[in-house]
């Protein structure tokens, strides 16, 4: 979606002064946008969890409680609604409300870690008494799920997992932080995780690590988009109240691997651009295609022109003058993003419209 920010500056110009046209300055910020409408932190408290994790030396609780305040650290507070659940029976350590790091942090503190010894784990009617609550929710909801992947009773928690997301469809995600240290419990923690087409397996010990912290949580939370900031500047010459400084932001147009043809998503923030252009008659604008580094450098010179000029010729077709749109491919030369992380590459797939000075 196109973002358009216009900010006007009245002021008073001299008759004395002489005319000087306009000037243009451009630069770019990076936007979070979030991924889901709700989320739930959910927490295995079953028996297995005051064992050991690995070697350690910290129960498994404890690990898993940690690595989940690391995680609620970096969340960034973006509007969606929270929650903070436990099992094998739901327990609400924090209701449903919209997020707020510190008041979720409360919440994750009073998450016991004195456990019983004597109870089963029935991991499957966790979830069937979680989903009791999630399907009053909704839009779109993650579910990060905290637990060794030990169950010794009660329904197979794969089976329970498996008809929720053929009920929620792609609405539901789930994502595990595992303090698993037996193959079994890998193997359930990983399984469950694949159920979800957009589910994400992490160890609670690798979240120590800064790059894997931030990277878990842009998965499940939250993508980034860049926005370019236009700036064009001018001054008139007779005494009257008039614009003297403006702001056109344009809203990159991100492509599909291999893809350079207009999408449905795309016809908004053409429209919006579109009219933008024919507000500015007098402005001329730069349609650069860009590629990530996947495929020949010649290849993907070719794709970064045929993205540009798809970009172009839609303009055009609705009532931008041709003449005012100079089309260009950068190939793989520009990228702006990690072409080794597979967000990075995505971004870096892209169509950026400049004004021309």
């Amino acid at each position: 979606m196109l973002n358009r920010k216009v900010v006007l500056i009245m002021t008073f110009a001299l008759a004395a002064l002489l005319a000087f046209g306009s000037m243009a300055f451009a630069e770019s910020r990076i936007i979070l946008k979030p991924k889901v409408d709700s989320f739930a932190y959910f927490v295995d408290t079953s028996p297995s969890m005051a064992q050991t994790y690995g070697s350690t030396g910290t129960p498994k609780i404890i690990a898993g409680i940690n690595a989940l305040k690391k995680l609620n650290n970096v969340v960034p507070e973006l509007g969606y609604d929270s929650a903070l659940y436990g099992m094998p029976e739901l327990t609400t350590y924090s209701p449903k409300s919209v997020f707020n790091r510190s008041a979720m942090a409360k919440g994750i503190a009073s998450v016991p870690s004195d456990l019983p010894f004597f109870q089963a784990t029935p991991m499957g009617s966790g979830f069937e008494e979680l989903d009791g609550v999630l399907k009053t929710w909704n839009g779109k909801f993650a579910v990060i799920l905290v637990s060794d992947g030990l169950s010794n009773s009660g329904r197979n928690p794969a089976v329970a997992v498996s008809q929720m997301a053929k009920k929620y469809g792609d609405r539901f995600c789930l994502h595990i932080i595992s303090v698993a240290d037996t193959p079994e419990g890998k193997a359930t923690l990983k399984r469950l995780a694949s159920l979800t087409p957009c589910g994400v397996y992490v160890e609670a010990t690798a979240l120590s690590n800064n790059a894997v912290l931030e990277k878990f949580a842009q998965d499940v939370f939250y993508t980034q988009e860049e926005e370019l900031i236009v700036e064009i500047v001018e001054e008139a010459v007779i005494p009257a109240v008039v614009p003297v400084q403006e702001k056109i932001v344009f809203r990159n147009f991100n492509f599909g691997f291999d893809k350079y043809q207009i999408t449905d998503e795309m016809v908004p923030a053409l429209t919006e651009a579109a009219a933008i252009l024919d507000e500015f008659p007098n402005l001329k604008v730069m349609v650069g295609g860009h590629t990530d580094s996947t495929g020949p450098e010649a290849y993907n010179q070719g794709l970064s022109e045929r993205r540009a000029k798809s970009v172009a010729d839609w303009l055009a077709a609705n009532g931008v003058a041709p003449k005012r749109l100079q089309v260009k491919g950068y190939g793989e030369s520009n990228p702006k993003y990690d072409n080794k992380t597979k967000e990075g590459r995505k971004l870096n797939r892209r169509v950026e419209i400049d004004v021309e000075e």
